[in-house]
């Protein structure tokens, strides 16, 4: 089974990051799938159990729930998929322009 990594950006929350309030995000998520369809369905999947409650982000978030959007989504090699750091963290922004 390939791996893929999956960058995605969500929208529509409001929190506090370090003082700041946050509106957005972009996050990358390495996943393991039969295609690249399922793939990106398995990385919102993961990013959305830390917005929902009982998740990381659920209880701080005074917004809703983010909506996804894919930005960009790739087979990854069996090295990489399998040897190479995941990431799992988010890049907040301030504001949309």
């Amino acid at each position: 089974m390939p791996y893929f990594k999956v960058m995605l950006s969500g929208r529509g929350i409001d929190l506090l990051f370090d003082g700041t309030p946050v509106v957005g995000f972009f996050t990358t998520r390495l996943v393991r799938a039969d295609d690249l369809m399922t793939a990106e369905r398995q990385a919102k999947d993961l990013v959305l159990f830390d917005w929902q409650p009982g998740g990381s982000y659920a209880a701080i978030n005074r917004g809703s729930i983010p909506s996804m959007t894919v930005e960009d989504s790739f087979p990854v090699g069996f090295v990489t998929g399998t040897f190479a750091r995941k990431p799992s963290g988010y890049t907040f922004y301030s504001h949309e322009d």
